[in-house]
């Protein structure tokens, strides 16, 4: 097979013909499988540097794709606040006015009144919210803080069955 055209998996199997070899020659490192060995590593790494460039264009496309969703962000943004300042501005008109209804040939206006409502939760007491709670109107929260939880259990030989850690190999490029 043309060395441009092996798959990172053809090379690998490569790597394990050399070891059914190497089991076949009871060991010996022979000139045959050093020959074998330097091709794949060469293999190997030409593969590896083509992962990384591909790695690295597929960054620049990110960055690239990032820069423009900001400028689109940017741009829904400076709509967004035309329309509330051309709402806003409607709404004065008839306030102004003293009209809470307009009709033209082709919409008709009514002005209207909405709620926002904001809890200053820290001003709660813990009565209140016992009682608002009981009431179905709030809920009691866990939430774990995962950094102070490993660095607790970072060096403790008896981590409890309830963590769940995952380890997962990368590759550094320098």
């Amino acid at each position: 097979m043309d060395k441009k055209n092996k798959s990172l998996q053809d090379i690998i199997a490569s790597y394990q013909e050399i070891e059914m070899k190497l089991i076949e020659s009871e060991g010996e490192l022979n000139k045959e499988l050093e020959d074998l060995l330097s091709i794949n590593d060469s293999e190997l790494g030409d593969k590896l540097d083509g992962y990384e460039k591909f790695t690295r264009y597929l960054k620049g496309q990110i960055n690239y794709l990032k820069s423009m969703e900001e400028m689109y962000v940017k741009r829904r943004r400076i709509l967004d606040n035309s329309i509330k300042r051309c709402k806003e501005s409607m709404a004065a008109a008839l306030t102004i006015t003293g009209k809470n209804k307009i009709k033209t040939n082709e919409f008709n206006f009514s002005l209207g009144k909405s709620e926002k409502w904001e809890i200053d939760t820290p001003l709660i007491n813990d009565e209140d919210k016992l009682n608002m709670i009981d009431d179905g109107i709030a809920e009691n929260v866990f939430k774990i803080h995962l950094s102070e939880l490993k660095s607790k259990y970072k060096n403790d030989e008896n981590i409890p069955d309830w963590i769940n850690i995952n380890e997962k190999l990368f590759v550094r490029v320098s």
